[in-house]
């Protein structure tokens, strides 16, 4: 598996809305809080929560996340039928690859269209083995002594 799992499923989203929109034409896709210069249309994919619980009944090592991220699109003139299309378009956001080349499935998908923005929410469940820090055993241990005798007799 991947050693950042926020940051590879938000590449695998930006890396497969670049393979959806290629003969859409140019939809430029941000990360970051730096909306000033923002060329519409785009998308901006922001992470809502993330959540990682222990799996119980397995070893130390087995862990349950859940990360809830959501793309807002953004149409020029806030154009209702080309937020419909990019709301239909983003639903091919199911199944995503990583750059290790593992593919993952979206658990939940849902949208919704308000003051001409679309927001589209997205559920992605991992089941992840995390790699345990291995220490170095001791092979043998002797340990040899004798009684110190008391000095005032």
């Amino acid at each position: 598996m991947v050693k950042s799992v926020v940051n590879e499923i938000i590449q695998g989203i930006a890396n497969k809305i670049v393979l959806l929109y290629k003969d859409k034409g140019q939809y430029p896709i941000y990360t970051d809080r730096k909306l000033q210069n923002l060329e519409k249309p785009c998308f901006f994919i922001k992470v809502l929560n993330g959540e990682e619980k222990k799996e119980i009944g397995l070893k130390d090592r087995f862990y349950r996340d859940l990360l809830s991220i959501v793309i807002i699109g953004y149409a020029i003139d806030e154009d209702t039928e080309v937020l419909n299309d990019m709301s239909d378009t983003l639903y091919e956001l199911e199944y995503i690859e990583l750059s290790d080349k593992s593919k993952i499935r979206a658990d939940k998908l849902n949208h919704k269209i308000e003051d001409g923005i679309l927001h589209f929410f997205i559920d992605y469940k991992l089941f992840i083995k995390k790699d345990i820090n291995e220490t170095t055993k001791m092979n043998d241990y002797s340990l040899s002594g004798e009684v110190k005798e008391d000095e005032k007799n």
